[in-house]
């Protein structure tokens, strides 16, 4: 075999690496038409594109050691071991992600964190792969045999030139820069995700541009069992606890799926503030300790609202806030969130069911485009229009030196969100997630800083909340001049608390109060704001961000099928409300009782008299989700 020189070698083996790895793609499209017939031509298309740079990334992250060292080694012997040895990285790639289309007939998405759990059934896997799937094993180890063989020959080839000098460097260069694209795909913010490869908002859109191997090598640090219940009984008491006779669930194949039924209800618009770390702890008109008058206009839009005051987080960081606003879901422990993975299975999103009602939809965040990855995180969710910070005109006045270092103020956001708001055609349901209140807490002007500043501690943060309360009330006095306030519900919102109200300052401003159980920092505010349409009230039941899902879809008369770990806040037949959340290495409880926290291994804090069933519930509703994502039987 002749070669030009180690560069063309080098190509050869890239060029067939993608398309043995398209070549799977389309296996799994051939193999599963129907898990793709709602593609168009345009998608379909599209997805196959997306696909490409999926692989590119895949394949550029495993190989650019392997290249860079054939681009320099000479010695053949030296570039037979090196070129083996990529070609058994290479190949591990192909018959894993072979593997995962086998896998697609049994959960029909990717496979995922899950695969860590299979060591349980190796016996099982063994006794598949030498009977019904026999021919497909034989198929890969002689693909394997062959690959390894024509690998090992190319590298075995002197190339006719050797690159050197001048033009190795230029090509050196460029090959090098070529990687870096090719593994970030992306020219800013964060590195391409799972959630970016929905070409379409369509689940199959994103099933077909992935491959088992990215997936999987993406969820490596993903190994909680969820084995605390058995399954079954896990998904009756789960089952049991959400049930309502306002809502019926609909199919046993996916047990906690429910309808809801069309109403002749007015179309509200519904504009969503998800607002960065606003603790109820720290919140004026919320908090249980001493207020300190940071967020006055907040308590005045409280005392105007139906104000909820007995409602929690889901989880301890903005993307498990944003994942549970969207799709009701808390994430279960050692799962890839929304944007990396957790996608990869069929869920409800709330964008979508407001698409299929006639809403147009529009999301925004005041942190840059990439954030989290909102922007993938949106798209997939049903928003159809999306801006971050870079989109942002600047209209704060702003101090020298005070120059949001990160995204933008939440004043440029909220007036700008104004303004888009504006455009759509209703009715319509929004959502946007501020920034500002966030370390470091740096501040447009020095008027808003009332305590001695500091970017990170909790001086800075109570600033920080008298600022981000002044641009609320300059959006609610602007949005008030709008012609569709008064067919708008305004919901407004934490992603999660924000540490210990009782720190060492706070301790001091609050006068030494008692502290009360760690529970109180996943407490947050809820306001769900129209003067025009409901009365102001203050309401404790019970609720999460798991809620707010099916409380839209309530509360507008949608019709939708739907699952979600929570059910609407004005349902007063729910046979039991609870709040499952989920914080560094430990799941949580609460429901009217008291609460509990368990690492997995023990429990670590609890308040109430049922001990025992508050564990049984945990265990039950922790295992039930988890084993319903993970095959694929949450959502239709």
């Amino acid at each position: 075999m002749k070669f030009k020189n180690q560069f063309t070698q080098i190509a050869y083996i890239l060029f067939f690496s993608f398309f043995i790895m398209m070549a799977i793609r389309l296996t799994l499209l051939f193999m599963y038409p129907s898990d793709f017939y709602d593609l168009t031509k345009e998608e379909l298309l599209l997805s196959l594109l997306m696909g490409f740079r999926v692989d590119m990334i895949t394949l550029f992250t495993f190989s650019s050691i392997f290249i860079l060292l054939l681009i320099f080694i000479k010695k053949i012997v030296i570039r037979q071991f090196f070129g083996l040895l990529w070609s058994v990285v290479l190949v591990s790639i192909f018959v894993i992600s072979f593997s995962d289309v086998l896998y697609f007939s049994f959960t029909h998405k990717h496979i995922s964190n899950e695969v860590f759990n299979l060591g349980n059934d190796f016996n099982i896997i063994t006794n598949i792969a030498f009977n019904s799937y026999l021919p497909y094993t034989i198929f890969a180890a002689l693909f394997t045999t062959i690959f390894l063989y024509f690998t090992y020959r190319i590298f075995s080839s002197k190339p006719s030139e050797f690159v050197n000098g001048k033009k190795m460097a230029i090509f050196s260069l460029i090959t090098v820069v070529i990687l870096f694209l090719g593994i970030r795909n992306t020219v800013q913010g964060k590195t391409f995700g799972s959630s970016d490869a929905f070409a379409a908002s369509k689940i199959s859109s994103g099933n077909l541009a992935l491959n088992g191997f990215f997936t999987l090598y993406r969820a490596s640090s993903s190994k909680h069992s969820h084995n605390l219940m058995d399954s079954e009984s896990a998904i009756k008491i789960t089952k049991e606890s959400l049930s309502t006779p306002n809502t019926k669930y609909i199919d046993n194949n996916y047990p906690l799926c429910k309808s809801y039924q069309a109403k002749e209800k007015e179309k509200y618009n519904v504009v969503i503030v998800l607002l960065e770390s606003w603790g109820a702890e720290h919140i004026d008109g919320f908090t249980k300790y001493k207020e300190l008058n940071v967020t006055p206009f907040f308590k005045q839009l409280s005392n105007e609202s139906l104000k909820f005051t007995n409602f929690y987080a889901n989880g301890y960081r903005s993307i498990f806030g944003i994942t549970s606003l969207l799709t009701g879901i808390t994430l279960p422990s050692g799962f890839e969130y929304l944007g990396r993975g957790l996608e990869l299975s069929n869920i409800s999103y709330l964008g979508q069911v407001a698409k299929k009602n006639g809403y147009s939809t529009l999301a925004m965040q005041g942190g840059n485009r990439r954030s989290y990855r909102i922007d993938a995180v949106t798209h997939i969710a049903g928003f159809d229009n999306y801006y971050g910070a870079e989109d942002i005109p600047n209209i704060e006045i702003i101090e020298e030196g005070r120059e949001a270092r990160t995204g933008t103020y939440d004043y440029n956001l909220l007036d700008f969100y104004n303004k888009k708001i504006t455009e759509l055609k209703e009715p319509f349901l929004s959502f946007a997630f501020t920034s500002t209140n966030h370390p470091d807490l740096y501040l447009p002007r020095a008027e808003f800083e009332r305590y001695p500043h500091n970017l990170n501690n909790y001086y800075g943060e109570l600033n920080a909340y008298l600022y981000v309360d002044d641009a609320i009330r300059k959006f609610i006095q602007s949005a008030k001049k709008e012609p569709w306030f008064d067919r708008t519900i305004f919901i407004f919102t934490a992603d999660h608390g924000n540490g210990d109200a009782l720190n060492e300052i706070g301790k001091e401003l609050r006068d030494n109060p008692e502290r009360l159980g760690a529970i109180e920092h996943y407490r947050i505010p809820l306001l769900i704001y129209a003067p025009k349409i409901f009365q102001p009230k203050e309401i404790n039941t019970l609720g999460s961000q798991n809620d707010i899902f099916p409380t839209i879809v309530d509360m507008l008369g949608f019709e939708a099928d739907i699952t979600t770990l929570g059910n609407s806040l004005f349902d007063n037949d729910v046979n039991e409300r609870f709040v499952y959340l989920f914080g560094g290495n430990m799941i949580g409880l609460i429901n009217e009782d008291g609460y509990i926290m368990h690492n997995y291994k023990k429990t670590v804090e609890k308040q109430g008299e049922n001990y025992e069933y508050l564990k049984k519930l945990l265990f039950a509703v922790d295992t039930a989700e988890a084993k319903l994502i993970q095959t694929n039987r949450w959502a239709k």
